[in-house]
């Protein structure tokens, strides 16, 4: 058991002989809060259709529910960070696992819509001191020559942490109500806080930087005024007065935001941070990244259960493809990262992304699921090699006092992306199939037609019900499709985009030891064999050095 002697330095912790040598013991335990928080949100995404069907919520109470968490832990996350830094990073991750825990209570147990949202959202503050707090301690505890390793893996666990709530709340939901899959998640809690207790070391800002308290509440409302403008547009449309008047608060608080930080004396988001070329391509990469994640995350899941006809446990496990591609695909990053440079790595991945989107822009009402599969494969590995190599970047950019902004940055840009995938794509997709869907050719009343043009969650419930519901069905399932595949159409423009950027900037990146900015010349077909291969041979095997 690690003592809890006083806060050193972060530069001098990993040289402690007692944290040294329970590294990976750390490392796995911060990958197990990580899962866990990860976990407890894409096992909604499964849980979607039974929860909409249970509780009779309509399609813009569902995205309100999937995104209330995302709208509230991104926006916490750079104040959550800097109060790790200030106050402590073990002491975050433990109140921030037990505020978790609340809010799986109280969404568990709601039966209204209102609650469930409460209940997420709760969720969203407790993970908001656990996601950075992972990260900067790993940070903090690991040598430079394993830091890059050990945060692939991190990102890698992050991935799979995605893939693995959908299978364990689909085996729930077989036999039980939709907020077993919600509740499932409070063992974890009580073992993973339990393990930080016995294992963390204490880790803090050795200089005790005030709080930038008006920082954090311009941050906050002003991403809560994006992201609720761009949910509204769904319902009300984008010319909508309250959806400008959102857009527009946004605006003006996200400029406040940036004016404030520029000449406050101790800013939460140091500005000069993007200055360096790591930290902003990291960044943006990070946002491109986990928007076209997300949001296939969850469209890619109705499209299971709704189009397909998959059970619950079923979805969940033809998704676990990408899950063993990104457990697979992750630690090996660095070593490619160490060969080719982080900006030839993260292109090749987005290579990879815009295939499998591509791929999927072709599903129809009945895709074989190897096809998908494939599909998913190859959207782990790109995620992986996206994901992991930018995230390392991002680290090596920060101060290591500074170790929970950096992580704050990462996981905001992170859940920001997402909750804006969520938004856009699920906004997008929305607007499609109700252009789409047309039932004048079935025999159902006007009103239940009415209803299933809201979402293919209505059409499924009221085809069960009415006279001439399996062809009004059918008509739902094909304009559910056409909108899928236009979403994908989307994100795989956004990932070309992202590939082709990081691409042209590819020569500036850093040494994983030094952090030094370094020239790297590549060879494109090269990357791109080794990212099929998964980054085999010899020569790039994750030795210890």
């Amino acid at each position: 058991m690690i003592v809890d002697r006083p806060p050193e330095p972060d530069a001098e912790l990993h040289t402690r002989p007692e944290v040294h040598a329970r590294r990976w013991l750390l490392l796995g335990t911060m990958c197990l809060s990580l899962v866990l928080v990860v976990m407890s949100v894409s096992s909604l995404n499964v849980a979607a259709p039974r929860l909409q069907q249970e509780l009779g919520i309509s399609a813009g109470q569902l995205h309100w529910i999937i995104d209330s968490y995302a709208l509230v832990f991104a926006g916490l996350l750079l104040s959550a960070g800097a109060i790790g830094d200030r106050f402590g990073r073990k002491g975050a991750l433990l109140a921030g696992l037990a505020v978790f825990a609340v809010g799986l209570v109280i969404a568990g147990l709601g039966d209204s819509a209102t609650q469930v949202i409460a209940g997420r959202a709760v969720m969203g503050v407790g993970s908001a001191f656990v996601m950075p707090a992972t990260l900067s301690l790993i940070t903090a505890v690991f040598p430079p020559a394993e830091r890059g390793r050990a945060i692939a893996i991190w990102a890698g666990f992050a991935g799979a942490g995605g893939a693995i709530g959908p299978v364990v709340a689909g085996a729930l939901l077989e036999h039980y109500w939709w907020g077993s899959a919600v509740l499932v998640n409070l063992p974890v809690v009580a073992i993973a806080g339990g393990a930080v207790a016995l294992l963390a070391p204490r880790s803090r800002d050795s200089h005790a930087t005030p709080l930038d308290i008006v920082g954090s509440a311009l941050a906050l409302v002003g991403m809560l005024a994006l992201l609720y403008g761009i949910i509204e547009s769904g319902e009300r449309g984008w010319t909508d007065g309250l959806v400008l008047g959102a857009f527009a608060a946004a605006a003006a608080l996200i400029a406040a935001f940036l004016a404030w930080e520029a000449r406050t004396d101790h800013p939460m988001l140091p500005l000069g941070l993007f200055r360096d070329r790591r930290f902003s391509v990291a960044s943006g990469v990070i946002t491109l990244t986990f928007f076209a994640m997300f949001g296939f995350f969850f469209l890619s899941t109705l499209y299971l259960q709704y189009v397909l006809g998959y059970s619950p446990l079923e979805a969940g496990l033809a998704s676990l493809p990408m899950a063993a591609a990104m457990i697979v695909v992750s630690p090996r990053s660095a070593a490619l990262t160490e060969r080719y440079g982080a900006g030839a790595v993260m292109a090749g991945g987005f290579g990879l992304i815009a295939t499998s989107l591509g791929l999927f822009t072709q599903v129809t009402t009945g895709t074989p699921y190897p096809v998908a599969a494939i599909g998913f494969v190859l959207l782990g590995a790109g995620l992986a090699t996206t994901a992991a190599p930018a995230t390392g970047m991002l680290m090596s950019a920060v101060p290591l006092d500074k170790a929970g902004v950096g992580s704050a940055v990462n996981d905001t840009t992170r859940e920001f992306g997402g909750a804006l995938g969520i938004a856009v794509l699920g906004t997008l997709l929305g607007s499609a199939y109700r252009a789409e869907f047309d039932a004048a050719g079935t025999d159902v009343p006007a009103g239940a037609a009415e209803a299933a043009s809201e979402s293919i969650g209505a059409a499924w419930t009221v085809a069960q019900g009415v006279p001439g519901g399996e062809a009004m069905l059918a008509q739902a399932q094909a304009a559910f499709v056409d909108a899928f595949q236009l979403t994908n159409m989307v994100s795989l423009a956004v990932a070309v985009g992202a590939g082709a950027m990081v691409w042209l900037s590819r020569r500036s990146t850093s040494d994983p030891d030094t952090g030094e900015v370094v020239e790297v010349a590549v060879d494109p077909a090269e990357v791109a064999i080794d990212l099929a291969a998964g980054a085999g041979g010899p020569e790039l095997a994750l030795e210890p050095r």
